[in-house]
């Protein structure tokens, strides 16, 4: 995102965050801006959806205001405002100097819809000393403000600017109609997409109603046992290992041939066997195309049938779902997911590691390579053990 008249880079990088925990980070500039109508226009574009229920700080760094980090949070209840802004001015200047050097200024957003019968000049009222605190903070931390706005039901309003002429006190439409935007232009050229709400692509991964999948439950209710059980037999932990990736090698290749659902008894044993960090890590392995879309496709359906007293057990295959976007370069996807994992299971140490693997703009390229390298040596060892097992006479060359 460019400040000033510099065309938008040839190659902009995807927009990417995703807030569960308490905040995360966005990636590299995208978009052109110009003034604050430009600003509340382009932010779902940097973020690849639209915020809602949100705080936003957008770092901007040299004389151009090009972006820096940026940091996302939900809008707390008013009594955690002063610590919410603090927690957001320490972030960004921590992430700032992480990947880069401390921003120069910064541009703060505010997101939310009224509620039914409100208006968004209200919103905006009320959000007001949440926008000071942060105004100060960052202030305080020798960071000035260069714009600070509520965006709210489709309108804009600033907290920086007294000019009616500009910036009138009824707010301005984001997007008025019959409007052409050259920001939503030079997303679209530079193929970046809005995937809907923030609300939207939560709901995507949330558990489904108990009453839809009560085969499923009944299921795990019966293999729990049998998976303890054969925990505690001698080399039982390594026999689930084994059947676990069986399971998990077969349904991937299932809904790689279209299929979109599994028998709740080996739904269950995959989700069961998966709280295993060994088996876990060995189903990370499907992280090349074409079957890493079908991984894909089947962490997120195992993820949302984890209901109940299990909904804990989704950790584990939203971790996977979060790890498979990233390594297809879907950030937006991956911190959603991880966001959810550490959600159901704040403690759940993969999905933390990941989360902050993306936040501080690391690329997977190794743990790929080390995924890739185990898989070959397995399947190494296991073309030795098939060929230990043959007849001596087929066992050998004839020469």
């Amino acid at each position: 995102m460019n400040e000033d008249s510099t065309p938008p880079p040839a190659s902009p990088q995807p927009p990417s965050n995703e807030p569960v925990p308490a905040f995360s980070a966005f990636e590299k500039p995208v978009v052109r801006m110009k003034s604050p109508a430009d600003m509340a226009d382009a932010l779902p574009y940097l973020l690849g959806f639209y915020p809602s229920d949100s705080v936003v700080a957008l770092g901007l760094q040299g004389t151009r205001r090009r972006q820096g980090g940026s940091v996302r949070v939900d809008i707390p209840a008013p009594a955690a405002w002063p610590a919410a802004a603090q927690e957001v001015v320490g972030f960004l200047l921590a992430l700032s100097e992480q990947r880069d050097r401390p921003p120069d200024a910064v541009i703060l957003y505010f997101c939310q819809d009224p509620k039914p019968g409100g208006r968004a000049r209200e919103v905006a009222e009320r959000l007001r000393p949440l926008a000071a605190l942060l105004a100060e903070g960052f202030k305080a931390a020798g960071v000035p403000v260069h714009e600070s706005l509520c965006v709210s039901d489709g309108r804009w309003f600033s907290y920086t600017c007294t000019d009616p002429a500009c910036c009138p006190e009824e707010g301005a439409l984001v997007r008025p109609p019959g409007s052409t935007s050259a920001v939503a232009a030079a997303a679209a050229f530079a193929g970046i997409q809005v995937r809907g709400s923030l609300r939207e692509l939560h709901r995507e991964l949330e558990p489904l109603a108990p009453e839809t999948v009560g085969t499923l439950l009944h299921a795990f209710e019966r293999e729990t046992p049998v998976v303890l059980a054969e925990l505690d037999r001698e080399g039982g932990r390594e026999r689930l290992r084994e059947a676990t990736a069986a399971l998990v090698d077969a349904a991937v290749r299932r809904f790689g041939r279209g299929d979109c659902e599994l028998d709740d008894h080996d739904a269950a044993r995959i989700v069961l066997g998966l709280q295993d960090r060994v088996a876990r890590d060995r189903a990370a392995e499907w992280l090349d195309p074409p079957d890493v879309a079908h991984a894909a496709r089947l962490w997120r359906y195992l993820a949302r049938r984890c209901v109940g007293p299990f909904e804990a057990h989704a950790a584990a295959p939203l971790s996977l779902l979060g790890w498979t976007a990233w390594v297809t370069s879907d950030t937006v996807t991956a911190r959603v997911a991880l966001g959810r994992a550490l959600a159901v299971d704040p403690t759940y140490t993969f999905a933390g590691l990941l989360y902050e693997a993306i936040n501080c703009g690391a690329v997977p390229d190794t743990l790929c390579a080390t995924l890739r390298a185990e898989r070959a040596a397995r399947s190494r060892r296991s073309a030795r053990r098939r060929r230990g097992r043959l007849p001596r006479c087929l066992g050998r060359s004839s020469d």
